[in-house]
């Protein structure tokens, strides 16, 4: 089954698959509140007003989904980028490169992506 973001990252896809379950449930209660409004005015009212702070959490997800999505596309980018320059510094394969970052980062309770930044920096492991 084709990823919906298009790339090889299921928490990507799962953010994506989130942001467009939102989006359809608040269309769907904008539909209908739409129709009690033009019926009943009073009674509508509040339903209005739900769906419309339902729709700013919408909005509020999505951007943080965006946010997530470039901070995740940006650590695996650096991890990357650190793995081969580890592997070139040390001479040794890729996996070793990305063991040796995964240990650091485990042994001094660091998140890989600041190890990765690190490595790129300049740093030594």
């Amino acid at each position: 089954m084709p990823h919906m973001s298009g790339v090889d990252h299921p928490e990507v896809d799962e953010m994506l698959s989130e942001v467009a379950h939102q989006l359809f449930a608040a269309n769907l209660d904008l539909q209908t509140v739409l129709g009690v409004f033009s019926r009943q005015q009073g009674a509508g009212r509040d339903r209005v007003h739900a769906v419309i702070d339902r729709l700013d959490d919408t909005i509020a997800a999505i951007h943080h989904a965006g946010a997530r999505l470039q901070i995740s596309l940006a650590d695996q980018a650096a991890l990357n980028q650190a793995r081969g320059v580890l592997a070139a510094r040390r001479d040794i394969s890729v996996a070793e490169a990305s063991n040796l970052i995964t240990g650091h980062a485990a042994r001094h309770e660091l998140d890989v992506s600041a190890v990765a930044r690190a490595v790129l920096a300049g740093d030594h492991l």
